[in-house]
């Protein structure tokens, strides 16, 4: 019998798969506000790459929001007391205006509604679920699930390329617009987009992890690694920050010995399928507190 804990999880990684392969996105925008490292107000924005960490434990339940994911490092390393992580496993562009609604039932309130005039640092981490297209399907619909046929992973892969480049381009609309309604609500605040880290390389698989078609591994590589330098290009043009985790991520896909994003399965203590261990987290929080240092 399937168990709460379990659909919500299950919710999660269909409306979060974000697998993430090779991105090749890179760079850093320079900012139009500069707060240092003394950022006194911080609100996090983004989905589960933003707030699962491992396997719990979870501040909310509904999101699956980790205590120690890499916004709480963040207010933690900078000593910062105002603290707002409105993050959310699933989460798209629409729900930082619009309550997000989980399929186990639970809802997660808009989260722009934590970021005020006051709010000086902002960290968006969004845009994969911005489309099924770009994250449901690349590959969870081709994985060899019980009870699953290939009719859905075959429809996928004969989606024409128009379709899924259509798809991300609207990422880059999408998240820019969230940049811009966050500068209206906290007009002082700097802003910093995270990207997405690499699940395998840009060559290299590992079947006993993701086990799907080399057709799937190539859309997704393709789709993960456009929609990374979409996010890195939205955030020059807007004049905001952005981290490059692919970069971190080097050496440390899912087939490495040392990985920071699960494979296939829940690892119970560790990490849920296909998202971050809590390394990554670590890696990201200490990113970007080094951004915040510099001029």
């Amino acid at each position: 019998m399937t168990t709460s804990r379990s659909r919500r999880r299950a919710g999660i990684a269909l409306g979060t798969f974000v697998v993430l392969l090779a991105l090749g996105a890179c760079g850093r925008a320079t900012p139009t506000t500069h707060i240092g490292n003394s950022a006194t107000t911080y609100v996090a924005l983004g989905d589960s790459y933003t707030a699962v960490s491992g396997d719990g434990p979870f501040t909310n339940a509904a999101c699956y929001r980790s205590e120690d994911d890499y916004p709480s490092l963040v207010a933690q390393k900078l000593s910062i007391g105002d603290f707002e992580d409105a993050s959310c496993g699933g989460a798209t562009s629409a729900d930082l205006a619009d309550t997000q609604v989980m399929a186990s039932g639970g809802s997660n309130p808009p989260q722009l509604d934590s970021v005020t005039k006051d709010t000086k640092l902002v960290t968006l981490g969004m845009g994969l679920n911005n489309s099924k297209l770009l994250s449901f399907y690349p590959l969870y619909s081709c994985l060899p699930l019980s009870g699953k046929t290939q009719a859905a992973c075959t429809h996928y892969l004969n989606l024409p390329e128009a379709t899924i480049d259509q798809a991300i381009a609207s990422v880059g609309t999408q998240v820019r617009a969230n940049i811009a309604a966050i500068r209206t609500a906290a007009p002082n605040a700097r802003i910093v987009l995270v990207g997405y880290p690499r699940l395998v390389s840009a060559t290299d698989d590992c079947p006993s992890q993701v086990p799907v078609p080399a057709a799937a591994l190539a859309r997704a590589r393709h789709i993960l690694i456009a929609v990374n330098t979409t996010l890195a290009e939205t955030a020059r043009s807007a004049g905001v920050d952005y981290i490059d985790t692919y970069k971190s991520s080097a050496g440390h896909d899912v087939c490495s010995a040392d990985p920071w994003v699960n494979g296939q399965r829940d690892i119970p203590g560790k990490a849920l399928k296909f998202h971050p261990f809590a390394a990554y987290h670590v890696a990201v929080a200490d990113q970007i507190v080094a951004l915040l240092a510099k001029k």
